[in-house]
């Protein structure tokens, strides 16, 4: 039995205290994969840059903190092996006895009000952890009242001891509520201390430190977005003259076009261009309506891989009238009007380059 005892004696276990960094680093992490999937299949900014901005900010501080609360286990794990004893700590213990009939007063506006609100003064005084007012009501008779006072240490005791704020003082301010010859003290040396005065995250204090930082996250990502925009709009300098955008050049990404209408002229030659920038195959088709006709000789463009693949389509465009365009891998995703109007463009839909010390031209999209 002894030989058991002593191997047993000989392992340290270390059973981690709970800690609220874990359920953050969850969240997190559940927001950042929310934000990868979001970006990588919408392509846009606007929602995911802020939520990627708060998983991000979140995981790092979780990340720390947790690293930083597992050294203090450690250290505590530590300490506790190599036999330390805690820091001991101290206690003055006041008890006396209510009048018959004074209990009531007291917690109103009597002995017992002014000792709870001692405390708030307690708190300023070095070596203060802990104040405890207990009441045993009588039906008959006195009540009886303790009144403890926890300290970290002997001398934040004595210290407090020479203020005139300590519990004695308030009861001598009370001398119609307490029994004559009934106030005892007894300053006392903790030796086995069960009470836990640290600090402990409990739900509440969980969920607000979970969306504290998710509010962070998200403040910085959206200001992260927004001095994005603004620095892609604004090039500093002297302003830069627009460039019309090519009508007839259409993005697919994963699964969308970056144009929800085409606008061109009637009865002409005109040439589309389609770049692949997703990871799937696209493709673009004019038709007469949505499950019509393909539009035009030409107007059916082939099937292309993504990852930048350009092609193009040249048709001749029929009379004014709304059309219709789709991806066929993605009908249901992929589609758009397209518009044949009276002096709409017609070509390649590029600008022609601008005369010498000029600005390009606003409406040369012919071919």
């Amino acid at each position: 039995m002894d030989h058991q005892a002593n191997a047993h004696g000989d392992h340290d276990v270390h059973l981690p205290d709970p800690s609220i960094w874990p359920l953050v680093v969850g969240v997190a992490a559940l927001f950042l994969g929310a934000a990868l999937i979001y970006w990588s299949r919408v392509d846009d900014q606007t929602f995911a840059g802020p939520l990627l901005g708060a998983a991000i900010v979140s995981t790092l501080i979780a990340v720390f903190g947790w690293a930083y609360e597992d050294g203090q286990m450690r250290k505590k794990a530590a300490e506790g092996g190599h036999g330390q004893a805690k820091p001991t700590r101290y206690t003055q213990v006041v008890t006396f006895a209510l009048a018959e009939g004074k209990l009531q007063q007291a917690r109103e506006s009597g002995i017992i009000h002014d000792l709870e609100s001692s405390d708030n003064q307690l708190r300023d005084l070095d070596g203060f952890q802990d104040l405890r007012i207990i009441v045993s009501p009588a039906a008959t008779g006195p009540s009886q009242v303790l009144v403890e006072t926890t300290w970290s240490d002997r001398e934040g005791l004595a210290t407090y001891e020479e203020t005139r704020q300590t519990m004695l003082d308030i009861i001598a301010r009370h001398t119609d509520e307490v029994v004559p010859g009934t106030v005892q003290v007894f300053d006392m040396e903790v030796i086995r201390d069960t009470k836990d005065v640290t600090f402990r995250f409990g739900t509440g204090a969980a969920f607000t430190v979970i969306a504290g930082l998710m509010l962070g996250g998200f403040m910085i990502g959206a200001g992260l977005n927004l001095f994005a925009s603004e620095s892609t709009g604004t090039g500093g300098g002297a302003p830069q003259p627009t460039v019309p955008a090519n009508p007839f050049r259409v993005v697919a990404t994963d699964n969308r076009f970056d144009k929800k209408e085409i606008v061109a002229g009637p009865n002409a030659e005109i040439t589309i261009t389609l770049v692949n920038n997703g990871r799937a195959k696209h493709n673009i088709h004019f038709l007469t309506q949505k499950g019509g006709q393909t539009l035009a000789p030409g107007a059916e463009g082939e099937i292309i891989d993504g990852g930048g693949t350009t092609t193009t389509l040249t048709f001749t465009t029929p009379g004014p009238g709304e059309y219709y365009f789709l991806c066929d891998l993605h009908p249901d995703q992929m589609f758009g009007t397209f518009r044949v109007v009276e002096g709409g463009p017609t070509g390649t839909g590029e600008a022609p380059a601008a005369p010498s010390g000029g600005t390009p031209a606003a409406g040369g999209m012919t071919g």
